[in-house]
C-alpha cells in the first residue's frame, strides 16, 4: 500500500500539468479501435482522457495554434495503450495511468477484457518511456503487479537513467526517480524486467527503433506481419491537431525539444513514404499520414 500512495503523489504532481476529463466516468467508452495487419491484430486501449492546454506548446505562437484548434484552449485528449496480439505473444505497448487522483483514468483492465483479453494473458510489455501516464497501469491497487505473466521491456538508455544511481541526478529528479523504481520494483524483484539496446529485435517482427528526445530513452515499436508495417510511436506527438499541421512545434517537457522535434519529422517522413499505419499514445486513432507542403495529413484507417 505504501508503494500504491508513494506513486499516487508522484501521479498528481506529474498531472499538475493537465486536467483530467470527467465526462465519461462510469460510462464504457466506445473509444477502442481494431485493426487486422497481416497475421496480428491490433486493439487501441484507452485507459484515461486528460485535457492538455495550449501553454504546454513551444515553438508555436498562441494564436497559431489557437487558429489550428478552432479557438480551443484546452484539447480533451486520450491516454492510450495499444494491444498487440501476434501468433507468437499477447503484447501491451505502454500501460497508461492507472488509478490516480483524477477521475476519469484507470480504465486499462476493463477496456482490455472488452477487447477479449484478461492481464493474465499478456506476456509481454513494451514501455515507450518512463513517464507516468505510461508506466502507471503496471500496478495495481495494491501496489501489485497488474500483469503478472509479462515481462516488461525498455531501452536500456532509458533504464541507465532512472534505475541507476538518483544521487548522481539532478536534484529535482530525485523524487521522480525513486517513483519509477518503486513503480518497476516489483517486475524487477520477479525477474520479469528486461532492457534493451537500439534497433534490438524483440521478437519475429518486432523491433525497437529509438527516438530520442521527448525522453533519453523514447522507444518507436515497429511490427511487420506479411509485408505490412505498424508504428507504435509513443509521444512522437501529443497535439494531433497542431504537431501534424506544424511538426515543429514541440512540448515543454520534451528532454531535448530540438532533437524530439527531429525525431518526429524524420519518423513522419517514414511513415508516409512506406505507408505505415500509426498509433501516437495521445492520439485519438490509428492513422497514416501524407505529406502536404512542410505539414502532414491524416489519412484514416478503417477498423475490421
Amino acid at each position: 500500500m505504501r508503494t500504491t500512495q508513494f506513486f499516487h503523489c508522484a501521479l498528481l504532481a506529474f498531472f499538475a500539468l493537465f486536467t483530467f476529463s470527467s465526462g465519461l466516468v462510469g460510462q464504457n467508452k466506445k473509444t477502442n479501435q481494431q485493426l487486422v495487419i497481416g497475421d496480428i491484430k491490433v486493439s487501441k486501449i484507452q485507459d484515461a482522457e486528460i485535457y492538455l492546454n495550449l501553454s504546454l506548446l513551444s515553438g508555436i505562437e498562441h494564436q497559431e495554434a489557437l487558429q489550428l484548434t478552432s479557438g480551443r484552449d484546452s484539447i480533451l485528449t486520450p491516454v492510450n495503450a495499444f494491444l498487440v496480439q501476434t501468433p507468437q505473444h499477447t503484447i501491451l505497448v505502454d500501460a497508461g495511468i492507472g488509478q490516480s487522483g483524477g477521475e476519469n483514468s484507470g480504465h486499462l483492465a476493463e477496456q482490455m477484457k472488452i477487447a477479449g483479453v484478461d492481464p493474465s494473458e499478456v506476456d509481454l510489455i513494451l514501455i515507450t518511456h518512463f513517464h507516468f501516464d505510461h508506466i502507471g497501469g503496471l500496478l495495481d491497487s495494491e501496489g501489485k503487479r497488474m500483469f503478472p505473466n509479462a515481462v516488461v521491456r525498455a531501452s536500456k538508455s532509458e533504464s541507465d537513467y532512472w534505475l541507476g544511481d538518483s544521487s548522481k541526478l539532478p536534484a529535482e529528479q530525485h523524487e521522480r526517480a525513486e517513483q519509477i523504481k518503486a513503480t518497476l520494483q516489483p517486475y524487477i524483484q520477479a525477474g520479469k524486467y528486461q532492457a534493451f539496446l537500439p534497433n534490438e529485435f524483440l521478437g519475429d517482427g518486432i523491433k525497437a527503433l529509438p527516438a530520442n528526445g521527448h525522453t533519453i530513452g523514447h522507444t518507436v515499436y515497429a511490427f511487420l506481419s506479411k509485408g505490412k508495417d505498424f508504428w507504435c510511436i509513443g509521444d512522437l506527438i501529443h497535439f494531433g491537431d497542431i504537431q501534424f499541421s506544424r511538426p515543429s512545434a514541440g512540448v515543454v517537457f520534451d528532454t531535448d525539444s530540438p532533437m524530439a522535434i527531429r525525431e518526429r519529422l524524420s519518423f513522419f517522413q517514414q511513415a508516409e513514404s512506406g505507408n505505415i499505419i500509426i498509433a501516437g499514445a495521445h492520439l485519438p486513432e490509428m492513422v497514416r499520414i501524407k505529406k502536404s507542403g512542410n505539414s502532414f495529413r491524416v489519412i484514416p484507417v478503417k477498423s475490421r
